[in-house]
């Protein structure tokens, strides 16, 4: 096992590559002292110190404890590599210190200091800063963290420093001047940065920049410090205007080529309010590397993403952060490649060129060809940007290319342009839509404080504008130009798909979403058109190539070939294993299209396709995760990987249908996917189908179809601890199974309605369920219905402490079971005996059963079944005296239902947890689960494990002091 943490940035671990779970941001500054403390002891008093500072509460020791143990449990994974101790001078964090980042930044530094050449100490400074993901702590705010993080940050500009000495002296003064300029509009003040600016400066042919820098960093002393430059920073200014040849690069080092007499500038302004795309300005910081040869090639970026996502910002921001490091110059067209104007033509764009060069026009040849050679002999030598803004073809960008590798080119595309990639060796980089953080901040940038009083609506715009810069823009200056109407006001209109497109009209082409994708619409071939109308009906965030096919009616491979013409338009967006997808304003517009262009027997004649292939997979899916006795088998392994991929979409489709008159469909595909949802598929997810079909069952008047729904939705209320409302829908579906004559459906209503009264501690109307449905099934001669209802009646005996009159009960069920050769529900019934008995075999007996049962269901997938059968063999275990093994087992048992969603279950685990804790006397962990067991089970109203939690925190000494972990 290998473990990584990191301070330089959020606090964070790994274990083998693996996140771990922290917890919350108490707990997480917990970790965040003792790893800046690894290998040295911290007090228990400095602890609550640091990371609660003046405002510790008085439990604050109690709740440290707490944390601690939690902190041992997440890293325990790690095994003998990582331990939190506690010793006789406190807590201690024994970990090598290389796995924390700020440990192995600190030592990098440290070795770059004593390296033996420039280069080696270059690659190990790059290393270390390389280590650093953002703020120190990011996200956790207390007194010793803040300061502590000012420190670190200290250290880091002092590494940067030591950086820029080495780079320059390795004569790389061109690659420093983007991060030396950004750094001392920083550090304004900083004598040593200034040097080095100036330095890089004077290297580049810029003697009077140079000059200007001394002289603004002069005024900012003697203002904010009232003295002068010191002695070293006077003599560099000294020398540089004297061009002193000791200035020269160093011996070895690339000389600067001849400065053009004509730099261009071309340049559009930067972009106003330009907020996030960290990870993708560093990525083309990446493309400034210096290339390794004495003639590197010609570094082509290209930039793509789909319309208004901000490629041309993107790029403009970062030209004017990086024009330092093209002393020659920055040259820019616009070739509205996608644009409401024709395309710039290629011949035009090079005129243009030349004559930013200094060639005067008689000298500009007349044909493309001459021209493009004469471009390509302006730039020989010369370090220049090119920016070649919104192309639509290779065939647009090749002409532009310079012949010499000292130059660099920046594509912008909403097109994908692969030939620029295979052919010219362009590095790629995509740019998606906002992040949700960085789209609020766009939005308060532009709007100001008003996002701040209204922090989720501002979220809910944000995605209302589906993350889009362009459409995000044009909102703020609805929002502006509104200042009476509420963000919250504004969000409600803007949910209107049908207006949505209407309300983002800036009133210019070129800031209205509509018409900017428009242009990207009408370039594509009509087979790929109608895929892409079509594509706006589906009712799911992504969908299957496959799925496309069933839409349009095309082959699958056709459908693939389309979608892929789609993707490099960027009109929609491959993922991964065949999926596709579009953000909600092209999905949007996409509807719009195929209401205006394609009537309305088509459009409900590619939904009814669209929906007869969801059902048809999802039944043989289903079929080959539980195949009838007799029937030909399936894959079980490639279904789950079918549903699972298509689970989040089977539920919109689901809800979709119900409400848009495929009844049928809804109830038929609900049915379907039932049992694999009730095995482990998120309850939430389940409910949603379950209840989409409940309505459709009651459009028809399926009145069966409706008992059945409403009988499967009772179960999810049920697991989701909504107690009233299970009742309530259980009576329903008894009522409807009574009127309709199904005597053994209206049995199994029974069962379920009196398992909700046993929840809610209503013993005496359970009883009276369970007796009713055991007749039912008995004049039915359905065994095991009688098994399940006699199993039932017996844990109420055993509830109300009539423990021989249960195992009468449980032992006659067992008989039935066995005969029937039901292996699941003879080791349950085992496990029930087992937990009343005191008889070795009958332990021994039920523990091999479960076993086996639990083999089994982790076989089948069956998550549902697997927390419960674990619950089962932990309490067998604890009844064995085994509560380590049984808190083991109920551990998983707890992070299953609460995945699944069963917080009943969930409850009930947290009370067994407690409970086998408490056995192993570990007192404050068990106080833990039982507050969480507690709270859950007054949420969802279940006295019994509600009295359970109180008894489990008397148990655990709730009320005395808390004692060391």
């Amino acid at each position: 096992m290998t473990a990584e943490f990191g301070v330089l940035g959020a606090v964070e671990a790994r274990i083998d590559g693996r996140p771990v779970d922290l917890g919350h941001a108490r707990q997480r500054s917990v970790l965040a002292v003792l790893l800046v403390e690894a290998g040295r002891p911290v007090t228990v008093d400095q602890l609550v110190d640091r990371v609660w500072g003046e405002d510790a509460p008085q439990r604050a020791t109690g709740a440290l404890y707490s944390y601690l143990s939690r902190l041992r449990r997440a890293v325990a994974d790690a095994g003998d590599k990582v331990a939190i101790e506690r010793r006789p001078a406190g807590y201690v964090l024994t970990a090598d210190p290389q796995s924390v980042d700020l440990h192995r930044f600190r030592r990098l530094a440290a070795r770059a200091r004593d390296a033996e050449s420039d280069r080696s100490a270059a690659e190990l400074i790059t290393e270390a800063l390389g280590l650093w993901r953002g703020e120190p702590f990011a996200g956790l705010d207390t007194p010793w963290l803040a300061a502590t993080r000012e420190l670190l940050l200290t250290e880091r500009f002092a590494a940067e420093l030591d950086h820029h000495d080495v780079l320059l002296r390795l004569g790389r003064h061109g690659e420093l001047l983007p991060s030396l300029s950004a750094a001392v509009a920083e550090h304004p003040l900083d004598e040593r940065l200034a040097e080095q600016f100036m330095l890089a400066l004077y290297r580049c042919g810029r003697q009077a920049d140079a000059d200007e820098q001394y002289r603004r960093i002069r005024r900012g002393l003697a203002d904010e410090l009232g003295s002068d430059p010191g002695a070293g920073l006077r003599r560099l200014h000294e020398r540089i205007l004297a061009a002193d040849p000791t200035l020269a690069l160093p011996a070895g080092a690339p000389a600067r080529a001849a400065a053009a007499p004509t730099v261009p500038a071309q340049l559009p302004a930067d972009v106003r309010a330009f907020t996030g795309r960290g990870a993708e300005l560093a990525a083309l910081d990446r493309s400034l590397a210096p290339p390794e040869g004495d003639e590197p090639p010609l570094t082509v970026v290209l930039l793509s993403g789909t319309a208004g996502v901000g490629k041309s910002a993107l790029a403009v921001r970062w030209a004017h952060r990086v024009r330092e490091a093209f002393p020659d110059g920055q040259l820019y067209v616009n070739l509205r490649g996608y644009d409401c104007e024709q395309p710039v033509a290629v011949g035009d764009a090079l005129a243009g060129f030349l004559t930013a060069l200094g060639v005067r026009g008689p000298e500009i040849p007349p044909g493309v060809e001459e021209r493009a050679g004469r471009y390509r002999s302006e730039l020989t030598g010369r370090r220049v940007l090119v920016l070649l803004d919104n192309a639509s073809s290779v065939e647009q960008v090749r002409p532009l290319l310079p012949g010499t590798g000292s130059c660099l080119v920046l594509v912008t595309s909403r097109d994908a342009l692969p030939g620029m990639v295979a052919l010219h060796g362009a590095e790629r980089v995509n740019l998606d839509l906002l992040p949700v953080a960085d789209a609020v901040g766009l939005l308060r940038r532009l709007i100001g404080d008003r996002v701040d009083r209204e922090p989720s609506v501002a979220e809910d715009l944000a995605a209302a504008c589906a993350r889009l810069p362009l459409a995000l823009r044009i909102a703020a200056e609805l929002a502006a130009a509104r200042a009476d109407v509420s963000l919250a006001e504004l969000v409600g209109e803007l949910s209107d798909h049908r207006v949505r497109l209407d309300l983002l009209d800036a009133g210019d082409p070129r800031a209205e979403v509509r018409a900017v994708f428009s242009w990207s619409y009408q370039n594509l071939p009509d087979g790929a058109a109608r895929v892409f109308r079509l594509l706006g009906l589906h009712p799911g965030d992504t969908v299957h190539a496959e799925a496309v096919a069933a839409l349009t009616g095309t082959a699958a491979g056709e459908a693939r070939r389309l979608l892929g013409v789609l993707v490099r338009a960027s009109l929609v967006q491959a993922g991964r294993g065949g999926r596709y997808g579009m953000h909600d304003l092209l999905r949007a517009y996409a509807a719009e299209l195929a209401a205006a262009h394609d009537p309305e027997p088509e459009r409900r004649a590619a939904l009814t396709r669209l929906l007869d292939h969801y059902l048809a997979g999802s039944a043989a899916a289903m079929a080959s995760l539980y195949p009838e006795p007799g029937a030909p088998g399936g894959d079980p392994e490639a279904a789950r990987d079918w549903i699972e991929a298509e689970r989040p979409t089977l539920a919109a489709v689901c809800t979709y249908a119900a409400a848009h008159g495929w009844h049928r469909h809804a109830i038929a595909l609900a049915g379907t996917l039932f049992r694999y949802l009730d095995a482990g598929g998120p309850v939430a997810e389940a409910v949603t189908v379950t209840a989409s079909a409940v309505s459709a069952a009651l459009a028809v008047g399926d009145r069966q179809a409706q008992a059945r729904a409403l009988s499967d939705l009772g179960r999810l209320h049920r697991r989701q601890g909504r107690l009233g409302e299970a009742a309530e829908t259980y009576r329903q579906a008894l009522s409807l199974y009574t009127d309709l004559g199904d005597r053994a459906a209206e049995a199994a209503a029974l069962r379920n309605l009196g398992s909700v009264h046993w929840r809610l501690g209503d013993y005496r109307r359970a009883a009276d369920h369970f007796e009713r449905a055991r007749s039912l099934h008995a004049e039915l001669g359905d065994d095991a219905g009688l098994a399940d209802a006699t199993v039932r009646l017996g844990l109420v005996d055993a509830r109300l402490g009539d423990d021989e009159r249960a195992t009468g009960r449980f032992r006659s069920a067992l008989g039935i079971h066995t005969r029937l050769g039901d292996r699941f529900s003879e080791a349950y019934v085992l496990s029930l005996i087992a937990r009343i008995s005191r008889e070795p075999a009958d332990l021994e007996r039920a523990t091999g059963a479960l076993e086996l049962s639990l083999a089994a269901a982790r076989r089948a997938g069956d998550r549902t079944a697997e927390a419960y059968v674990l619950t089962d063999l932990a309490a067998v275990l604890a009844r064995d005296g085994r509560p380590a093994e049984a808190a083991d087992h109920l551990r998983r048992v707890v992070l299953l239902h609460r995945r699944i969603g069963d917080r009943a279950s969930e409850a009930e685990a947290l009370n067994d947890l407690g409970q086998a804790l408490g056995e192993l006397d570990a007192a404050e962990d068990a106080r833990a689960q039982h507050e969480q067991a507690l709270t859950l089970a007054r949420e969802i109203g279940d006295r019994y494990e509600e009295q359970r939690a109180r008894a489990g925190l008397l148990r655990a000494g709730a009320r005395r002091r808390p004692t060391a972990p």
